[in-house]
């Protein structure tokens, strides 16, 4: 018997079991074998039980995780190397808070320069000395005989758990900016403005996982401090900035210039 002949047994098993779907028990993959004693425990728990997932009555299903190696090169390989390539993960289930942030392609640039100095400890921490520290200490109360110093550093650390990050995407539009005319009206010689304007727009979007609604309002306050501020700062020359916040609570903020 050639000497990878097992691993081929057992390769075409997982294969025609992952299309089939049907259970099957470890005794039934290691009857394809001619292994003996403990070799086939040691492969089972080294090198097939991360390509299963548990069926009724002691049997198994071939998991989704089996299709990336349903290639003979690549399950030879990860044999070969006996290693561990995938992980096990539980699911959690969180309230969900998104801020969308609507604003003309211009302006990207300087707003990743701006958000981006939001992830680092010391502009967090001049922020958080900014603000009243009544108000900050109603948001996120303090500790009896709690020293503020050891207060910022948990508040930060409360913040870094939850501020990891950001994602732009870029929308094509169309939008009316003048007042509303008629065809004729607009296309008038003497009508000198832009009608109807192409525009792209980057969406810059954050979200964040809730336990409730407690969470999400402190969620929501230090999100304004900390974000809204300073991107409301950076945006110049636009009428309105427009943020839509989904999930838990939906609603459509507009700032304007007064």
């Amino acid at each position: 018997m050639a000497s990878d002949e097992n691993q081929r047994k057992v390769f075409e098993f997982l294969t025609e079991h992952l299309d089939s779907q049907q259970p099957f028990s470890k005794a039934d993959l290691e009857r394809t074998t001619t292994w003996k004693r403990k070799t086939f425990p040691t492969y089972w728990s080294k090198q097939y039980e991360q390509f299963v997932v548990e069926a009724p009555n002691n049997k198994y299903l071939v998991s989704e995780s089996f299709r990336p190696f349903a290639d003979w090169n690549k399950f030879q390989q990860h044999v070969t190397q006996v290693r561990r390539v995938l992980s096990d993960y539980k699911p959690a289930t969180y309230i969900n808070l998104t801020f969308e942030f609507f604003m003309p392609l211009s302006n990207e640039a300087h707003l990743k320069i701006t958000l981006d100095t939001l992830f680092y400890k010391d502009t967090i921490l001049a922020k958080l000395n900014a603000q009243d520290e009544a108000e900050l200490f109603r948001h996120f109360p303090k500790k009896s005989n709690e020293v503020k110093d050891a207060y910022l550093e948990r508040l930060c650390e409360w913040i870094a758990r939850r501020f990891v990050g950001y994602s732009i995407s870029h929308v094509n539009g169309r939008f009316r900016a003048e007042q509303l005319c008629t065809r004729a009206e607009a296309a008038d010689p003497s009508y000198r403005k832009r009608y109807l304007i192409d525009e792209t727009t980057a969406v810059t979007r954050f979200i964040f996982p809730c336990q409730d609604k407690g969470d999400a309002e402190q969620i929501r306050w230090f999100f304004e401090i900390l974000f809204v501020r300073s991107i409301i700062q950076v945006v110049n020359g636009e009428d309105e900035i427009w943020m839509i916040e989904s999930g838990f609570e939906n609603r459509v903020y507009i700032w304007r210039v007064v």
